[in-house]
């Protein structure tokens, strides 16, 4: 019989802060950890690039090809290559219009590669050794190199992104600069005293604090064990904070059960049911004690059953788990996955346990550089390091095996460990974990590149390309389109899409079915270009591949930005804070020497302000010059786009013409290697490739089909009739985010006008305009906050910004003025006192057990899913201007 709880039934946490001073003094220690007085080179540092996309042309004469390819509009330069292709580089042209020059037989994106392999992160050189070990940046014991992880090895087929990881633990740091962007939010739930999802827990929007039973996941300075658990299986990578967690782009789901070092095993139970209840993939279980309960046992079971792996800490004792019992890392039951703690040098510490058959693999765990929920970062050891590491990478094996059950990903997990002899008869696999085994799992993925991604309000046709090796089979794209309100991202419900002459709507997933036929065994090119008009907003379009209804490798995703004329900024960050790459920035790079947030108690280091410009300093700032009407030309004046037939004989096939001008609609080239489809039929303003006007107004012609749709109306502000933006405020460092200006503050009443905040912001704020007028942020940069203002009737409106789980805030009281015009808005009352009328553009719509619903912008029925408001950071920073490869999700 399993030895009884005592009667508080609480138990140490496993892991154990170690200390790193070792015969020196304490102020010694932190000599050695800071970071030299010498710049940190980062990718912006070499140069911001040409900006071109590069694109190797399939041909049978090379030679022509290049004369014909760098005659075509939107070519810069084509060059032959050794093995008979062409390389061409573009500005504006697509790779339908390439198709469409004569001799292309197949358009393929050129592989590009990045001149730094590693993270930009600042300590991960010194003391990232259990990512990439290079046998000399770990501290205070010995090692050699690739006793590690192999996490760059891991990253090039998943960083975790899309992927869910709760943290079953005492607490979470939501503030700590290298974890903004990971803190998983309930899309059936906002913040705030409702419970909208109907499981008892009201404004549970980030996880839970059983501890508390409140939504305080932070849980204070006892919550610093949980906060170094999160940071070392997903802090931040290439954010220029600290180092990067083993899976950078998941989200970690913060459920506290206790408090300092200790926890309650039945709210972990509890804990644990609710993760799989709300979407996690893998749990992580960073404690033990001697015994186990009912509870817990049939909590991890029911896991099990739902496809997720508990991973639990083997214990500091050094005991032998198969004859010294410790729950939940002696469990038999198959969900579980227990991990023990290894060196630098591929050696079991000599506190960590072991088992021959109840220690399932070892991990990284001493002395490992993770973040502190003071802000800063620390050196800690012990099993309870090494179990989240073994978490992230599940995460990332979920993220390439969606439909494996429990038992087939923890043997994939286990299967690739790497052997090591001293581990041999000390754990069931005799070996340490490694990621390096995943690229082989993703053999199978399907890699798109995005065009026409930025453009004005209007009909916008993006399109999206893969010449991935497909196997033959029947195969359907799955679209989908979300929209970024008030930092979190909401799939768009009832948008129509018109692809290959047939308009389908999006529904409550924000996603609908294109069927694409039957494609034959052999590479073939697959162009879907979707036509759909949308309002202004930030925009987020996926696609996943299926073959025979079942998802060939992971889905894809890339912004799409509307703007009023030229594109609205691409560089702010996305929901929950994610960290903007392209903003303006210092005017050199900021040495880390004297940054702080070094190990062993100094602060964290800090973003360096920007000495100059914000959100668009590129130039691609909101409400600039241009209009969404075509330059010239009417419906049906360009050549008529094709599109060859599939493999299956179906009919419909047309000839190929190609375009009359860089605007008009591309045209596929007809071969045998090579099948184009999804030729946009939808008439109207179709985007440049850099997101300006439309030149021309395509027309697509199909067998049977209409050979239009009507045009639709751009849906931008009006501007004949409405005030100018006028005035500026400054302030006196108020608030939390110590805002110090704002302009303008006279805007007109019909909304749309960019307002520009000025302040310190750690992460994207929400704003809102009186007291239910949410704002759009349009971009964001650690110094300033670009939003659009809602429609509001005329009067004096508060402006308050906060942190998304509502800790910081600014109040600008009655900073915002609306001046009535023609154009204003004729519902709601003129606000009193800085109230806001009742009528506001999103207003929520609660629901007792259903997903949060809200109205967008423009109008638009948006709703709380998993799946977009779980999107990775890393789709927000890609730059879509020209082109660019998407984000696997």
């Amino acid at each position: 019989m399993a030895p009884s709880w005592t009667a508080d039934r609480r138990i140490l946490a496993a892991g154990t802060v170690m200390s790193v001073v070792v015969g020196f003094s304490v102020a010694a220690a932190v000599d050695a950890l800071a970071l030299p007085a010498v710049a940190v080179a980062g990718p912006d540092d070499y140069g911001p690039g040409d900006g071109l996309t590069r694109w190797v042309l399939g041909t049978t004469d090379p030679a022509a090809l290049v004369v014909a390819a760098a005659a075509t509009p939107g070519v810069v330069n084509a060059q032959p290559l050794f093995d008979g292709g062409v390389l061409v580089a573009t500005d504006t042209a697509g790779p339908a219009q390439l198709a469409g020059i004569p001799g292309v037989v197949s358009v393929e994106p050129s592989v590009t590669a990045q001149v730094m392999a590693d993270p930009t992160d600042p300590y991960w050189s010194s003391y990232g050794w259990n990512l990439e070990n290079t046998g000399r940046n770990f501290y205070n014991q010995t090692g050699r190199a690739d006793a590690d992880v192999d996490a760059t090895t891991g990253w090039a087929a998943s960083t975790g992104a899309g992927t869910v990881i709760a943290v079953v633990d005492t607490g979470f740091d939501s503030d700590h600069p290298d974890l903004v962007g990971s803190l998983w939010t309930n899309p059936a739930e906002p913040c705030g005293s409702v419970d909208t999802d109907g499981n008892g827990l009201a404004g549970d929007c980030h996880g839970w604090n059983f501890t508390t039973t409140t939504a305080d996941v932070d849980n204070g300075a006892n919550g610093t064990h949980g906060t170094n658990v999160a940071g070392v299986a997903a802090a931040r990578s290439g954010n220029a904070q600290g180092s990067a967690g083993v899976a950078p782009d998941a989200a970690i789901m913060p459920l506290v059960v206790g408090s300092g070092s200790s926890i309650d095993v039945t709210l972990g139970a509890q804990a644990i049911r609710y993760a799989v209840d709300h979407g996690a993939d893998v749990v992580n279980a960073s404690w033990g004690g001697p015994g186990t309960s009912a509870a817990l046992d049939a909590a991890i079971a029911y896991a099990g059953t739902k496809g997720v792996l508990v991973v639990v800490a083997a214990g500091n004792d050094g005991g032998d788990r198969d004859t010294s019992r410790v729950y939940p890392a002696s469990s038999t039951d198959p969900a579980v996955v227990t991990v023990g703690n290894s060196t630098a040098s591929d050696t079991l510490t000599s506190s960590s346990a072991y088992g021959a058959t109840s220690v399932d693999l070892m991990a990284p765990g001493n002395l490992v550089f993770t973040t502190w929920n003071d802000g800063g970062y620390r050196l800690v050891g012990g099993t309870s390091i090494s179990a989240p590491q073994v978490a992230a990478a599940v995460a990332m094996y979920r993220s390439l095996m969606p439909t494996a059950t429990a038992a087939e990903l923890k043997q994939a997990l286990l299967a690739d460990v790497d052997p090591v002899p001293a581990f041999a008869g000390r754990s069931v696999t005799g070996g340490r974990l490694t990621t390096g085994g995943l690229p082989s799992l993703g053999s199978q993925e399907v890699r798109w590149t995005y065009t026409g991604m930025t453009g004005a309000p209007g009909t916008l046709t993006p399109a999206l390309t893969t010449s991935s090796s497909l196997p033959a089979g029947d195969y359907t794209a799955a679209l989908g389109l979300g929209m970024q309100v008030g930092g979190q991202v909401y799939a768009v419900s009832g948008q129509p899409f018109s692809v290959d002459g047939t308009t389908r709507t999006t529904d409550d997933t924000g996603t609908v079915t294109v069927p694409l036929g039957t494609l034959g065994p052999s590479s073939t090119t697959l162009v879907i270009a979707p036509s759909t008009t949308l309002s202004e907003g930030r925009y987020v379009l996926t696609v996943q591949l299926l073959q025979g209804g079942s998802p060939l490798g992971r889905a894809s995703a890339a912004p799409l930005t509307v703007g009023t004329a030229s594109a609205a900024p691409t560089t702010g960050a996305g929901p929950s804070g994610s960290a903007p790459t392209t903003s303006a920035g210092p005017s050199g790079s900021a040495g880390p020497g004297g940054s702080g947030g070094a190990p062993g108690g100094s602060a964290a280091p800090t973003s360096a302000a920007p000495s100059s410009g914000g959100p668009g300093g590129s130039g691609s700032t909101p409400g600039g010059s241009g209009s969404p009407a075509p330059t010239s030309g009417a419906p049906g004046s360009t050549g008529t786009p094709t599109r060859s037939a599939p493999t299956s004989g179906a009919p419909g096939t047309t000839s190929p013409a190609g375009p009359t001008s860089p605007g008009a609609a591309p045209t596929s080239a007809t071969s045998p290697t090579s099948t184009t489809r999804a030729v946009p039929t939808a008439t109207g303003p179709a985007p440049s490739a850099t997101g300006g006007a439309p030149s021309a107004s395509p027309t697509a012609t199909r067998s049977g089909s209409p050979t239009a749709a009507p045009t639709a109306s751009p849906t931008a502000s009006p501007t004949s009739s409405t005030a100018p933006p006028s005035g500026s405020t400054s302030f006196p460092d108020v608030g939390d985010f110590r805002v110090t200006a704002m302009s303008p503050t006279r805007v007109d009443a019909a909304g749309g006008a960019a307002v520009t905040v000025t302040g310190t912001f750690p992460a994207e704020p929400r704003v809102l305009v009186g007291t239910s007028g949410l704002a759009t942020v349009v971009s964001w940069s650690p110094t300033q906050v670009v939003f659009t203002a809602p429609p509001r009737v005329a009067g004096a409106y508060d402006v308050l910004l906060s942190s998304t789980n509502g800790t910081k805030k600014s109040l600008l009281a009655r900073a915002l003025t609306y001046v009535s015009t023609s154009a204003a808005p004729t519902s709601g009352a003129a606000p009193t006192s800085g109230a806001a009328p009742t009528a506001a553009v999103p207003t929520a719509t609660p629901t007792a057990t259903g997903p949060v619903v809200i109205t967008g912008p423009g109008g638009q029925r948006l709703v709380g899913t998993v799946f977009f408001s779980s999107l990775p950071a890393a789709v927000w920073r890609m730059d879509c201007t020209s082109s660019c490869s998407g984000t696997l999700i």
